[in-house]
């Protein structure tokens, strides 16, 4: 098993209520793995074999949705990495290193698309804008800053999808998937 670092760099990373720049490594356990592991060190390694201990160690699993974003609380650009359980956000200082690394993070999870939406009146959802996410055989909506959560359904138990002029309906039900 060979992990692939799929990206690092000094991102802000958000320790309790306070962002803090540390060195962040997102690694690939495995090519066909769907998830990723984060390490968190206080600073980058000099040398190799320099044993640097990392602060955080996390496995992200489920992960539905990767949504670059403005700043909040402080930080400039932020990439939010959804999973179903849990969100990671991560903050940048530039437009570019965030850039740089939502094509990495997107590139290794395979399939992953974004579209903006809007949730019309009459569904159990709360109308209004929000994010559609593809990732992982997943349908997933999200919304607010950071993003969350609202809704996800697997594709194969969506009873009925398409376009329609200027959009794209789904039907799901109680038993295809989680809403809020």
């Amino acid at each position: 098993m060979t992990d692939t670092v799929v990206a690092e760099g000094q991102v802000k990373f958000r320790d309790g209520k306070k962002w803090k720049t540390r060195w962040v490594v997102l690694r690939k356990p495995s090519p066909v793995a769907d998830c990723l592991s984060l390490l968190v060190y206080k600073e980058k390694k000099k040398r190799k074999g320099s044993g640097h201990k990392e602060r955080l160690n996390v496995t992200l699993e489920g992960i539905c949705a990767v949504e670059p974003g403005p700043g909040y609380d402080g930080v400039t650009y932020t990439l939010t990495i959804l999973c179903l359980a849990k969100a990671l956000v991560l903050g940048f200082n530039s437009k570019e290193a965030l850039l740089a690394w939502d094509a990495h993070v997107r590139y290794s999870l395979g399939e992953v698309h974004r579209f903006s939406v809007n949730v019309e009146p009459g569904t159990k959802l709360e109308s209004g804008p929000a994010a559609l996410h593809l990732c992982n055989n997943l349908l997933v909506l999200t919304r607010g800053l950071p993003p969350a959560v609202i809704g996800h359904w697997k594709l194969s138990a969506l009873r009925r999808y398409g376009a329609v002029s200027n959009g794209f309906v789904f039907e799901g039900g109680t038993r295809c998937g989680y809403c809020e």
